[in-house]
């Protein structure tokens, strides 16, 4: 090889990459990542704690847990069942598996408790109109039954309310 081709080459060197530990921000993120799996595992750790518990008041052990012992108890804590299959064996792992799931899954916002038939027959009070009617009317016959200086105080804490929330977002009903 000859001096000229090797000056070449080392023009053609792209610059390396630091590696994101060697940055103050890739430490900052290192550290978060680490917490926030920590923060899962605590949180699996606690509940198959309390899963364990449940178990132990009924004369169970963990180890021989069923399929449906795991149901009963998220059933307990209004947790959505429908994505568990019945039909494979209970075993430690798949219990941690399925704890670790629905952490993971409540922590990324989405929707894991489960519809029972006491809330679906339950009236919607956004939506029935025969409810905002008796909510309108319970509150305006309580507004009645202030004195004036009861509703100037009322005034006074509904104004400040609406002053204080921040612009774009609707007031607290």
């Amino acid at each position: 090889m000859k001096i000229n081709d090797l000056l070449n080459e080392s023009h053609n060197i792209d610059e390396f990459e630091i590696p994101n530990f060697a940055t103050k921000q890739g430490r900052a993120i290192n550290r978060a990542e680490k917490a926030g799996a920590a923060d899962v595992e605590q949180s699996v750790n606690d509940l198959s704690t309390e899963f364990a518990t449940q178990l132990g008041t009924q004369g169970k052990k963990f180890n021989t847990a069923t399929t449906d012992d795991v149901i009963a108890f998220l059933k307990t804590k209004k947790v959505d069942t429908s994505k568990i299959d019945a039909t494979q064996p209970m075993d430690k792992k798949r219990i941690s598996v399925i704890f670790n799931t629905l952490i993971k899954d409540k922590i990324m916002g989405k929707s894991i408790s489960g519809g029972g038939a006491g809330e679906k027959d339950a009236p919607n009070v956004k939506t029935d109109p025969k409810m905002l009617k008796t909510v309108y009317a319970q509150t305006k016959a309580a507004f009645s039954k202030l004195n004036m200086k009861e509703k100037k105080r009322l005034l006074v804490q509904l104004q400040k309310n609406i002053n204080a929330t921040p612009k774009g977002k609707k007031p607290v009903a």
